[in-house]
């Protein structure tokens, strides 16, 4: 006969076993989304925006334009963009003084002041500048935490260090989160974006259909950075690199590419090029929204149908847009710098017929700033 507590032994091994598989069953499975996005991509993948900036951050028109275009761009500051910040400044602009300090804050010399410009506008209940001085920010831990080696450098030199240990902190992070509480009320998406991250709904199980939900809403008010993260979660690590974990999760992921890039939406827009290399309207669409990867992927992919007069004027409208000669020599059969006179190309022209949009923001790391 079988004892009792070998029955309470089998009991509990079926009990773990159902646990087990229940947990298994609640874990998110991509594909399940797929069905919530159908609508959306039947709506929206044929339609081609009319306006070129309709996903820019900021329009022309905004005194940030040129400023964020220009660390998009990864453009070395210069005295013409150091002017261009202090007239912002001079003038109040608040976005224009943090991203000056998150910049700033890398000379040790000036770390204590920048740190100080930061404090008073977070103490003005500015949201941006309290994330970037509390527990959730990059460079507060690299620059302003109590374990930074520069800290003890900057003593020996006997400059002001008296921001140590008064930063990077749970509760600096929580007044953000109430900050962008308000903004989101407005009507803020950024906002409103992070304070959905916030709450960890990107990573629920149970509230997965409202996070996809989410994700629509801000795309529909042509908002993408929500739908390119959820795009790169759909991605595993390989040998090779990152590629998509299902067919059927890359099907979706080039569907929701093709409806950004249908609204000017540079980093969809990279993104697929790399997929649709023969793609000529999106090829001409990506370097009339001023995207980088417009010049690599002709460059790798396309270059058997320039000239070697087009392979020039190419190499000369990336010199005069980011300041960078990397085009020049590209590749055995690409002309030198003086191999023509810069006159053969139409660049004025080009630059003119080019619409930049800016898909960086507040939230963007510096490191990220000039991929663009």
């Amino acid at each position: 006969m079988i004892s009792h507590k070998t029955i309470i032994q089998v009991i509990l091994l079926s009990l773990s076993i159902s646990i087990l598989t229940g947990c298994k069953e609640k874990a998110i499975n991509p594909e399940d989304d797929i069905p919530l996005f159908k609508d959306f991509i039947e709506r929206n993948i044929d339609k081609v925006a009319d306006d070129p900036y309709i996903s820019s951050t900021v329009r022309p028109e905004s005194e940030m334009y040129e400023v964020l275009l220009d660390l998009q761009r990864g453009i070395p500051c210069d005295d013409k963009i150091q002017q261009r910040f202090s007239k912002l400044m001079s003038k109040g602009n608040e976005h224009a003084m943090i991203i000056k300090a998150r910049s700033g804050l890398l000379n040790i010399e000036k770390r204590s002041y920048w740190a100080s410009v930061l404090t008073d506008l977070m103490e003005k209940g500015n949201p941006y500048a309290a994330y970037w001085l509390s527990s959730k920010s990059n460079i507060c831990h690299m620059y302003l935490g109590s374990r930074n080696l520069g800290n003890k450098v900057a003593k020996d030199l006997g400059l002001d260090t008296s921001y140590e240990n008064k930063y990077c902190t749970e509760a600096i992070y929580q007044k953000a989160v109430e900050g962008f509480k308000k903004l989101a009320a407005e009507g803020d998406l950024r906002a409103q974006y992070f304070l959905l991250k916030d709450k960890g709904l990107d990573k629920s199980v149970e509230k997965r259909e409202e996070y996809i939900k989410e994700v629509i809403r801000f795309a529909e008010s042509h908002c993408y950075k929500p739908l390119m993260d959820y795009t790169s979660s759909l991605r595993k690590q390989t040998k090779e690199g990152r590629v998509f974990s299902t067919e059927k999760l890359k099907i979706l992921s080039l569907d929701l590419f093709r409806v950004a890039s249908n609204n000017y939406y540079i980093p969809a827009m990279s993104k697929l090029v790399y997929y649709e290399r023969d793609n000529t309207v999106l090829f001409d669409r990506l370097k009339k929204s001023g995207g980088r990867n417009y010049f690599w992927a002709m460059a790798f992919d396309r270059s058997n149908e320039l000239t070697t007069r087009d392979k020039y004027c190419h190499a000369l409208l990336y010199e005069k847009i980011y300041r960078d000669v990397d085009f020049y020599s590209f590749d055995s059969d690409w002309p030198k710098k003086d191999d023509f006179d810069e006159e053969i190309c139409e660049i004025d022209k080009e630059i003119d017929e080019m619409k930049p949009m800016i898909y960086i923001d507040y939230f963007t790391k510096s490191d990220n700033w000039g991929q663009g």
